[in-house]
């Protein structure tokens, strides 16, 4: 067992499921930061974030999953608490990087879950290590229109910083698109960790938009779960998304479920989780 893991994982076996810890995962060019909760001797069951969150993003979903799951939400490379890449930004860097740090670790097949950039992300690392990944669960798949790669890189260009702070103003407004409704402390969340991202932000949608998602969903035989919510702007990916996956299959998020659903509406979507995740684990 990895040192930097003992302290943060010692006192998961008290009885105590919910109780979420932080700790960091070593790879070839630096260190992972994770958050965890549940036994780890219950099945893995990785998350993977959004742009430009990190696993923060699934402080309200983990304890609803960890009485089934040992749940394990990482910051993708150069988000929140992680070290950034030595080299460009890819989505096959990104996964390479997570599955080298975690499989160091903890050896054995995992559940992935990915929601956005974290699905892309998830697709991925099935397609690069199919003995590594048992199932996928995909929110708001990257199954993009050419007109969406297009775009994507646009919506997260960098914020220049000024003396009068209009930075901060600029880049609380693109956030605070994403959803009106959601609470001013998510948002402020978010916005904190835009700027804590600095390039990586557009940087990672580049990415996306430079990814092969649909030869590599063609070629995955485990088992996926596709879904989004109605205000999801990806929602229209799901069903195309179902069609190219071997072995894929629909689900639904209530309809007023958007890009912060995994933290407005966490019980709809660990039912989802849980639902699918235990029909895998349960069949062997």
């Amino acid at each position: 067992m990895d040192q930097c893991r003992c302290g943060e994982l010692a006192t998961l076996t008290d009885g105590k499921p919910g109780v979420i810890r932080k700790g960091y995962l070593t790879h070839d060019s630096g260190q992972l930061h994770y958050r965890c909760c549940g036994d780890e001797s219950l099945p893995l069951l990785i998350l993977l974030h959004q742009t430009p969150s990190s696993s923060a993003m699934y402080l309200r979903l983990m304890p609803l999953l960890a009485p089934h799951f040992f749940v394990l939400a990482v910051d993708t490379p150069g988000f929140g608490n992680s070290d950034p890449l030595p080299a460009d930004v890819s989505i096959a860097t990104f996964a390479e990087v997570i599955f080298k740090a975690v499989s160091r670790t903890f050896d054995r097949p995992v559940l992935v879950f990915g929601h956005h950039t974290g699905a892309a992300i998830a697709v991925q690392l099935a397609f690069d290590q199919p003995e590594f990944v048992r199932a996928l669960a995909l929110s708001g798949p990257t199954l993009l229109t050419e007109a969406q790669k297009e775009a994507l890189p646009s919506a997260a260009q960098a914020v220049s910083l000024d003396e009068k702070g209009s930075h901060w103003q600029e880049m609380w407004q693109r956030l605070r698109a994403k959803d009106p409704e959601a609470d001013l402390a998510l948002t402020l969340r978010e916005t904190l960790l835009a700027f804590t991202c600095g390039d990586y932000y557009e940087a990672s949608y580049r990415a996306v938009a430079e990814q092969d998602v649909a030869r590599q969903m063609a070629t995955i035989q485990c088992p996926t779960l596709v879904f989004a919510g109605g205000r999801d702007l990806l929602r229209s990916a799901v069903v195309p998304s179902v069609r190219l996956l071997p072995q894929g299959r629909e689900a639904a998020l209530p309809e007023e479920a958007g890009t912060y659903v995994c933290d407005r509406q966490p019980d709809a979507v660990a039912d989802l989780l849980r639902q699918f995740f235990l029909e895998i684990v349960e069949a062997g």
